[in-house]
């Protein structure tokens, strides 16, 4: 079969959710299917960037928003309701683009990651998929909790209209897919009760670690240190928990393109370090993986990552929901500053306790979260379409 796979971002390096994502689904799905690749972005990838990704396409298309495009986009935005987030990636131009392309290539399958790449799949008269991921309204929604005036009334006038979106889009899509069943169940609207589940996973060559190093900081988060809900979360670590640990608790914080504010919270027993190319490092680094999480959406694969290295999690019942681990057996959860630090002291004081919990989570991703497992499924649901079409046919 031959799929367009449409994307916001160019999905190498794998310093976000969604390219991580699109990556590993297209590298799965490339050994089944003819895999056409067209991305939105902002400046061009670097050579060994598209390296990793063109063994997996049959095509590439790298399209650029001009400047007066998303002018006008943003501003038509305020008329007739798009989310700003989907007009920021929309152009007409490069619609009449992706529309010669269709015609030349004839896709049978077009596979839309994200709401914001929507408008470039509505009209085409193609079996198509859209993946959610997760729910960007009520992520704006979550946020807005958290943020100051007038951010927090921006961020609600925002959810507004991307939950209106996301119910007016999923009547124009073959299939709906999402990335938890917690962020299926977040939605309202009658067509969400057929979402297909497809989650992520880790790669089989993830766990091929090299020597093992001894952990240089007790307490570890990683993540895009510039993504909110993760800047957030890395504050509460310092400010919060950190306050109520043992004196001599460091702390490591790494991602890419930290934040202002999270930079600010360097310090001698805390260490902000940016984009490292083999992440394992930085789990490896760490005793305990910390993960205070109260606003993101979809399904932390940082929580996956860590767990998949054995590093003991401990995090937010929200975050664990999307991933569905055992508390006490595979990860543990908690709820306030003062059970954070508990769940920390628990584990570097009881070695046994430590290490069960290292078998366990490690064991639980291996069984759990396979990318071609779970890929599978999506492909999967691209035939489904084919094989109802060739049924409809063959009874004329």
């Amino acid at each position: 079969m031959k799929i367009l796979f449409l994307t916001s971002r160019f999905p190498y390096p794998l310093e976000k959710g969604d390219k991580l994502r699109a990556f590993h689904q297209m590298r799965v799905l490339a050994a089944q299917h003819e895999v056409i690749l067209m991305s939105i972005i902002d400046e061009t990838p670097a050579p060994e960037a598209v390296e990793h990704v063109l063994p997996f396409t049959h095509g590439l298309y790298l399209l650029t928003v001009r400047p007066v495009d998303r002018f006008f986009s943003m501003l038509s935005a305020f008329l007739n309701g798009m989310p700003f987030q989907v007009a920021w990636f929309y152009s007409k131009a490069l619609r009449k683009k992706l529309n010669a392309v269709v015609s030349e290539l004839k896709p049978d399958h077009i596979y839309c990651q994200l709401p914001r790449m929507a408008e470039y799949a509505l009209d085409l008269k193609i079996p198509k998929t859209i993946d959610y991921m997760d729910s960007f309204g009520l992520g704006m929604i979550r946020r807005s909790t958290v943020a100051s005036w007038p951010v927090s009334w921006l961020y609600r006038w925002e959810a507004k209209r991307m939950i209106r979106y996301e119910e007016q889009i999923s009547h124009q899509f073959d299939h709906l897919t999402i990335i938890s069943q917690q962020d299926k169940d977040s939605f309202r609207f009658p067509e969400a009760a057929g979402m297909h589940v497809v989650q992520n996973g880790i790669d089989d060559s993830f766990y091929q670690s090299e020597e093992e190093s001894k952990a240089e900081f007790d307490l570890v988060f990683i993540g895009n240190l510039s993504y909110l809900p993760n800047v957030e979360t890395a504050e509460f670590i310092v400010r919060k928990i950190l306050p109520l640990c043992p004196s001599d608790t460091r702390i490591l914080l790494s991602g890419a393109s930290p934040d202002s504010r999270v930079l600010h919270l360097q310090q001698d027993r805390v260490k902000v370090q940016g984009w490292t190319e083999d992440i394992r490092k930085a789990y490896r680094s760490g005793r305990v993986f910390m993960a205070p999480m109260w606003a993101g959406t979809g399904q932390q694969n940082k929580i996956l990552e860590a767990m998949a290295l054995g590093i003991p999690c401990i995090t937010t019942p929200l975050v664990n929901n999307a991933i569905g681990a055992t508390s006490e057996e595979e990860i543990l959860i908690a709820n306030s500053p003062e059970s954070f630090a508990e769940c920390f002291q628990r584990l570097i004081s009881d070695p046994e306790f430590y290490q069960r919990l290292q078998l366990n989570a490690t064991n639980f991703v291996k069984q759990h979260y396979k990318w071609e497992q779970n890929v599978q499924l999506l492909s999967s649901i691209f035939s489904t379409i084919e094989k109802h079409e060739f049924s409809e046919s063959s009874h004329k």
